[in-house]
């Protein structure tokens, strides 16, 4: 618990003024609901009985003050003033617990919200390996469930506890005040709900555990579902995903039903003791009052105590049971926010220049025993423009990726400006670079918007420019709302090659110092191709340039090729020194050729 409270207080502290005025309002609740009885005991002994022909009674009400000056055969005063005392009484209470509730919510959800900015900020700042380590679902949860859960123990929790034990000691005082007798039932009461809530702390602690990963699991197959659904469908494996879906929708059913079951055992057995209780303890009040030794209206305000306090009691102990729900929560997201990300500590806080030179000497990234790539050299002086080939799995994507920062290199050194790759800050390493990704993600939004990635708020020429230059005008024009036309998650609605296009235009838009296009042309036809790359040249042609391609034709204009195989570059040089050397670039040329000639 202690580690809930310092992990989650920065972020509620803030709001403790806040926090602070709605404990009190809830206390002013708690106290109307206490002096209620009070009342009601003076009603009765004082205006109730005495109509019926009993003579009136003082009791042990505190507010007798309210009508000691009237005189005891004056009913219809007395009944005005104690019952105007409960209308206001119950104003005040219904007052209190409005401006509570939303007070309390106020600054729950306004530090729900920044939780939620630093889940988010982490995922989109932590390293691919970094998050490897965490699944899809489980990121969701972290960013989406949990900052709601950690803000209940704050915004209703801690009231509740603090309203539940401020009622259980007033309220044990009032008892004790019209006879100590009427303590002992109340106190054996405790200590069982005490005993059940120890019993079913651990059952329901791992209920919730459970509860968690099985969400997550069902989270996780049901984004796999929808991102992969035209490869779902195109492979006519519905009833396959269907059948995932089912098995963890059945599983999480299970975990939730058993938690129906447990929580119904909790509930039968703390119920029954409370009947228990109270009906003990309305025996024990008949008792005195055959007996003399409260009165009538001192009856009615135990019996009025009695039932609220053990609903307190009940319900004291319930909200600490269930507050294990909120720190399985809190588990989980400080896990992540806290944990450490190994990769992003190896950077330093330099900024790159404005024309940074690349230089790989000696890199490699290891594969189990074998490696992905090995012994790469490369220089890139600022302008340079280098394309990449090789087969599938040859480690094109790799290398770009370790140039920027992306992946790590296990031997040799990555050099920008002469200082290792290490000395920068990361994001300012990034912003140096313009990456087009080998696979195309495009929100939920508008073509602009898409291709304005990097900055929202650009102006429309702008985007516009860069969708040009990528060819996006082609299709985007053709559309009734042009670049405001909203496309789907994944781009859905569009092709392959339209898709790419836009990538495309977003790596142009971001206009970087090193752009860098990874296989992000395979869609498109190859004079769509040539256009887009004669129009990069045109434009970008100051920029360093790396052209990740399965297309000889698309690396013509580069000042070095390199082709990789088996994660070593076997040959380098211009497009026609490769030709030359008749190797596995020239090959790949030749059938291409072939392949466009048929």
């Amino acid at each position: 618990m202690r580690e809930f409270f310092k992990n989650t207080f920065p972020y509620f502290k803030k709001y403790l003024p806040v926090q602070t005025l709605a404990t009190i309002l809830g206390l002013m609740r708690m106290v109307i609901l206490l002096v209620t009885p009070q009342i009601v005991s003076l009603l009765v002994d004082r205006v109730i009985n005495p109509a019926l022909g009993s003579a009136p009674q003082d009791n042990a009400s505190i507010f007798l003050f309210l009508i000691e000056d009237i005189p005891e055969g004056d009913y219809w005063r007395i009944f005005v003033v104690l019952a105007v005392t409960l209308v206001v009484f119950a104003a005040l209470f219904f007052v209190c617990f409005y401006l509570k509730w939303n007070l309390a919510h106020y600054f729950g959800l306004k530090s729900e919200k920044q939780m939620r900015i630093d889940a988010l900020e982490k995922i989109g700042n932590a390293s691919a390996p970094h998050l490897k380590a965490f699944p899809a679902g489980d990121l969701v949860l972290i960013s989406t469930r949990d900052p709601r859960m950690i803000s209940e123990v704050y915004t209703s929790t801690v009231q509740f506890l603090l309203d539940n034990v401020f009622y259980i000691v007033v309220s044990a005082v009032f008892l004790a005040r019209i006879h100590p007798y009427l303590l002992i039932l109340p106190l054996l009461g405790g200590m069982a709900s005490a005993a059940i809530m120890i019993a079913f702390k651990k059952p329901i602690g791992k209920m919730f555990d459970a509860m968690w990963k099985d969400s997550a699991a069902l989270s996780t197959t049901v984004q796999e579902s929808v991102y992969g659904i035209r490869t779902v469908a195109s492979f006519a494996r519905e009833k396959e995903r269907g059948a995932l879906f089912e098995r963890d929708n059945k599983k999480l059913l299970s975990t939730y039903q058993g938690g129906a079951v447990l929580f119904a055992k909790r509930q039968a057995v703390s119920w029954g003791t409370r009947s228990l209780v109270i009906l003990g303890e309305v025996g024990l009040a008949i008792w005195l009052g055959v007996s003399g030794r409260i009165t009538s209206g001192e009856f009615t305000a135990t019996v009025g105590y009695l039932g609220t306090l053990m609903w307190q009691l009940t319900a004291l102990f319930f909200n600490i049971n269930d507050a294990q729900e909120s720190f399985v929560s809190a588990r989980r997201y400080f896990g992540f926010l806290n944990a450490k990300d190994e990769q992003r500590e190896l950077y330093g806080s330099d900024v790159p220049s404005e024309t940074p030179s690349i230089v790989l000497k000696g890199v490699g990234v290891k594969s189990g025993e074998s490696y992905a790539l090995k012994n790469v050299d490369l220089a890139l002086p600022y302008g340079k423009k280098l394309g990449v080939m090789g087969r599938t799995g040859a480690g094109k994507t790799l290398l770009v990726k370790l140039m920027q920062g992306l992946a790590e290199a296990d031997e040799g050194e990555i050099l920008i400006d002469g200082k290792s790759i290490h000395a920068y800050d990361r994001d300012a390493l990034l912003r140096a670079y313009s990456y087009a990704m080998q696979n195309v993600f495009l929100f939920s939004n508008t073509i602009a918007q898409n291709i304005a990635l990097y900055d929202p708020f650009a102006p429309e020429e702008k985007i516009e420019r860069a969708g040009a230059l990528a060819e996006v005008d082609e299709f985007a024009r053709r559309f009734p709302d042009g670049y405001q036309t909203t496309i789907g998650e994944k781009g859905f609605g569009l092709s392959g090659g339209q898709k790419q296009r836009i990538s495309i235009a977003r790596a142009i838009f971001k206009d970087a110092a090193v752009l860098v296009f990874d296989d992000v042309t395979s869609a498109l036809d190859l004079d769509t191709e040539r256009t887009v790359l004669s129009n990069i040249k045109k434009t970008c042609g100051e920029r360093t340039t790396i052209v990740v391609t399965h297309r000889a034709t698309a690396l013509k204009d580069c000042d070095e090729i390199i082709f990789l195989k088996e994660g070593e570059i076997t040959e380098r040089g211009t497009f026609e020194e490769l030709l030359a050397m008749n190797g596995d670039f020239a090959e790949i040329y030749e059938r291409q050729i072939a392949e466009v000639g048929a």
